[in-house]
C-alpha cells in the first residue's frame, strides 16, 4: 500500500505538464459529455481543474449531443489529466475507451485497478473494463440504450459495446477515483453474449469472486496430434507420454515424436508400436516442432516438452475448447514445478528485462494470493514452451514454425499470431507440472541474432496485457517506481525497467 501512495505522488500531475496539456490543441476535439447516474458533489468540483475543457456534465434525465459518453457516480472525481488523455484516445477513432482505476475512501486512493489492453477473453471471463468507461456517439446508437446502473447490467453492456465496436483503446493512466460498490454478477450475461456469437456453452463460476468459466462446445470428434521433442532423456520422455495417454479424454488422438539426436532403443520400440519417430539429425527446436507439425494428422496440435506432465485430467478437452473459438490463435496451461512453485501462465515481453512470467519461483499459494485475477483465463503476449495447443488450420496461416530458432522458437511463433489478429491464451484451470529441469540448448550467433531481431523492438514498446503502470521487476504487483507509463498514446516512448527500484 505504501508503494501505491508513493507511486500516487510521483504520479501526479506537475504544473508545467497541466500548462502543456492546455496549450494541446486537438484535431478533431471531441466533446465529452459526463453523465452522472448517482446524486454526489465530489465529481463536479472535480471538473474545475480538468486541463481538457471541452466537456459538458448532465444526469440521467436530460440527454446531451456530445461525441462520447461517460457514465459516472457523483462521489466519483476525475483526475486533472483525465479528459486530455481520454480525447487523446480518441484520436485514434476508438468507439470505446476504458482507462486505469481506484477507490476512494474519504481522502484515501486505493485498490488501483491496472487493466490490460483490450482481451475479449478475459472479458468473457471478468468484468476487468470497470466503470471508468467512454462510449462514443456513434456506439451509443448502436446499442440503443445507455449502460445500466447496476454492476450486473453494466457488464452486459460492456459485452455487447465491444462486439459492435470497430476499435477499443485502453488507456493505460490511473484517470478515475470511484466510490466503493458491492454487488453480485450472475453468469447472464456471458451466456446471452455466447448465444450472440454463435458458441453454445455452459458458464460455471469462476475461481475469484464475479469471475466466470465459459466451457465451449467442440463440434465433432477432432483428432489432437500430441508432439513431443525428444531431448535425449528416454525417462522423461516415456514418463511424459504414459502421463498424456493416462489422462486424456478425448476419442481421437495420436502422438508423433521428432528428435534431433541419434535412435535410443525407447524410439526404436515406439516406431515399432506405431508411433511416427521423426529424425531430424541435429536440428534446432524450431525445426523438429515444425517437422511434427507438418507430419500430423489433427486438427489440434498439442506440443509438451518432455517431463511436463498433466495435472488436470481434462487438460485436452479444455484446451481445445479454447483453440476452437474465434480469434484464438494458441492456447497454454498454467505450469508449476516438482515443489508447486510457478513456473510460467503466460509470458510477459521486458520481465525482469527480457522474457519472463510474473510470479515465477514464488510457491503457487503465494503467486495466486498476489495475482487473484490471473487465475481466470486470459489474453497475453506470448506462451511457454512447457505445453501449447494450436489449431493446424491457424499454424500454417503463419507459415508455421522459424525453423532456425531454437530458444524462444514457441514465443516468437505467439508474436507472429498476434501480428495476424490472434490471441495467445493462457488457461489457467488447466495445470501441468514439470517434474525435471529443462534441457539446456546452446545457441549459435545466428539463432541469437533472430531472437534480438524478433523481441527487442517489442520489448521497447512494452506489453499490451500487461500494465505499463506495474513493475516488471517484481514477482508480486506493485507500481512501476518511478512511474513508466506510454509517453504517448499511439507512439510509446522507450522505457528501461533497469531505472525501476529493485524490489
Amino acid at each position: 500500500m505504501e508503494d501505491y501512495q508513493q507511486y500516487i505522488r510521483l504520479s501526479t500531475l506537475t504544473n508545467r505538464a497541466a500548462q502543456e496539456q492546455r496549450r494541446t490543441r486537438f484535431f478533431p476535439s471531441p466533446r465529452f459529455v459526463l453523465v452522472q447516474t448517482e446524486p454526489g458533489g465530489t465529481l463536479q468540483a472535480s471538473l474545475q481543474g480538468q486541463t481538457y475543457r471541452n466537456f459538458v456534465l448532465t444526469d440521467l434525465s436530460r440527454r446531451v449531443e456530445g461525441d462520447y459518453y461517460l457514465f459516472l457516480p457523483g462521489e466519483g472525481r476525475l483526475q486533472p489529466e483525465a479528459l486530455f488523455r481520454l480525447a487523446m484516445g480518441a484520436q485514434g477513432g476508438a468507439d470505446l475507451l476504458y482507462a486505469d482505476e481506484d477507490v476512494r475512501i474519504g481522502n484515501r486512493r486505493t485498490r488501483p485497478a491496472f487493466k490490460p489492453d483490450y482481451s475479449p477473453h478475459t472479458l468473457l471471463c471478468r468484468d476487468y473494463l470497470g466503470r471508468g468507461v467512454c462510449l462514443s456517439r456513434w456506439l451509443l446508437k448502436r446499442l440503443g440504450t445507455w449502460p445500466g446502473p447496476g454492476p450486473g447490467e453494466r457488464y452486459a453492456c460492456w459485452l455487447k459495446a465491444t462486439e459492435l465496436s470497430r476499435r477499443v483503446e485502453h488507456v493505460p493512466f490511473l484517470l478515475f477515483s470511484l466510490p466503493p460498490e458491492a454487488g453480485t454478477l450472475g453468469p447472464e450475461s456471458v451466456d446471452r453474449a455466447l448465444r450472440r456469437r454463435g458458441q453454445g456453452a455452459m458458464v460455471l463460476p469462476g475461481p475469484i469472486q464475479n469471475s466466470f468459466l465459459p466451457r465451449l462446445s467442440v463440434p465433432g470428434e477432432p483428432l489432437v496430434s500430441i508432439i513431443v521433442v525428444h531431448e535425449g532423456s528416454d525417462e522423461q520422455l516415456k514418463a511424459t507420454l504414459l502421463a498424456l495417454e493416462q489422462r486424456m479424454q478425448l476419442p481421437r488422438f495420436q502422438f508423433l515424436v521428432p528428435t534431433g539426436g541419434p535412435l535410443t532403443p525407447f524410439l526404436l520400440a515406439l516406431r515399432e508400436a506405431g508411433i511416427p519417430v521423426l529424425e531430424q539429425p541435429g536440428a534446432p527446436l524450431g525445426a523438429l516442432l515444425q517437422a511434427g507439425a507438418q507430419r500430423a494428422g489433427g486438427r489440434f496440435l498439442l506440443f509438451v516438452r518432455p517431463g511436463c506432465l498433466p495435472l488436470s485430467p481434462d487438460y485436452a478437452q479444455r484446451l481445445t475448447e479454447w483453440a476452437q473459438a474465434p480469434a484464438v490463435g494458441a492456447v497454454g496451461p498454467l505450469v508449476l514445478d516438482g515443489q508447486e512453485r510457478l513456473l510460467n501462465w503466460g509470458t510477459v515481453l521486458g520481465q525482469g528485462g527480457g522474457l519472463g512470467s510474473p510470479g515465477q519461483g514464488l510457491p503457487f499459494s503465494s503467486a495466486k494470493a498476489a495475482w487473484p485475477h490471473w487465475l481466470c483465463p486470459r489474453d497475453v503476449s506470448a506462451l511457454s514452451y512447457e505445453a501449447l495447443l494450436l489449431r493446424r488450420d491457424r499454424l500454417f496461416s503463419v507459415g508455421g514454425f522459424c525453423r532456425d530458432m531454437d530458444l524462444g522458437a514457441l514465443e516468437e511463433l505467439c508474436l507472429r499470431l498476434r501480428q495476424k489478429g490472434l490471441f495467445c491464451l493462457c488457461a489457467p484451470g488447466v495445470r501441468f507440472m514439470r517434474t525435471a529441469p529443462a534441457v539446456s540448448r546452446p545457441q549459435t550467433r545466428a539463432q541469437e541474432q533472430r531472437c534480438r531481431d524478433a523481441f527487442y523492438p517489442l520489448l521497447l514498446r512494452g506489453d499490451p496485457f500487461f500494465n505499463p503502470n506495474l513493475s516488471l521487476l517484481s514477482p508480486v504487483p506493485r507500481p512501476a517506481l518511478p512511474p513508466r507509463p506510454p509517453l504517448t498514446l499511439h507512439a510509446p516512448g522507450v522505457w528501461e525497467p533497469i531505472f525501476e527500484k529493485n524490489y
